[in-house]
């Protein structure tokens, strides 16, 4: 991994909030870069005592045994949908709490130099960031997915896994861009806006919209 100005990364143990999919993926990502991992919260009733061997130890309540300066916070919560969730409500509580969540940029992911990383963004395995790109607080870009030069991701955003973004894409706060869609140079897509999966992006996009359009296979 090539050098990065990327949010909080330092030593301090973390907890992972949330015990689900998504939590297995980013737990899988701390494991590989050798991040303590203390527990995993679950939201609602504990299903499972541990993922990947971290335990689940109980409800958000017990943050509280630790104080912000002892531990850091990373979101297992999942964006499956558009516009505010789950995720980022968690998120803000803790943040009005005075926690920091930690920056992941998975081992096996590609970071170019002067990739701009903000707070909480998780950059996850096989994901690639090219030169001069910005990824914004609480944003994931999810497995296998590429990020070309100068893009801008904003804030609480999810690329998902084997997305395609070339080169000058902007992508509003909120936005979920499904899996394996492709946005040619240049377009922007507004916030809170959701593409669907494998869908080509070759027009703007307005804020709030559902947008598909698939690619033309010829007989």
């Amino acid at each position: 991994m090539n050098s990065c100005d990327s949010g909080p990364t330092d030593s301090r143990p973390v907890i992972v909030l949330g015990a689900g999919d998504h939590a297995v993926v980013v737990i899988s990502s701390l494991q590989r870069l050798g991040v303590k991992i203390l527990g995993a919260i679950s939201l609602d009733s504990p299903g499972e005592a541990e993922v990947l061997g971290v335990p689940v130890i109980g409800s958000d309540k017990e943050i509280s045994t630790w104080g912000p300066t002892d531990i850091m916070l990373v979101n297992g919560i999942g964006m499956v949908a558009a516009g505010q969730s789950n995720r980022h409500r968690s998120a803000g509580k803790m943040r009005k709490l005075g926690f920091e969540f930690r920056t992941i940029v998975d081992p096996t992911a590609v970071t170019a130099s002067q990739v701009i990383l903000a707070e909480g963004a998780q950059i996850l395995a096989g994901a690639v960031v090219q030169p001069r790109a910005s990824i914004g607080k609480d944003s994931i870009v999810n497995t296998g997915a590429r990020i070309d030069h100068d893009c801008e991701i904003g804030m609480e955003c999810h690329i998902c896994p084997g997305v395609t973004l070339t080169g000058g894409v902007k992508v509003g706060r909120g936005t979920m861009i499904g899996a394996g869609t492709t946005v040619i140079p240049g377009i922007t897509i507004g916030a809170d806006s959701l593409i669907a999966a494998g869908s080509v992006v070759f027009v703007d996009v307005p804020p709030e919209s559902h947008f598909i359009q698939r690619r033309e296979t010829t007989s």
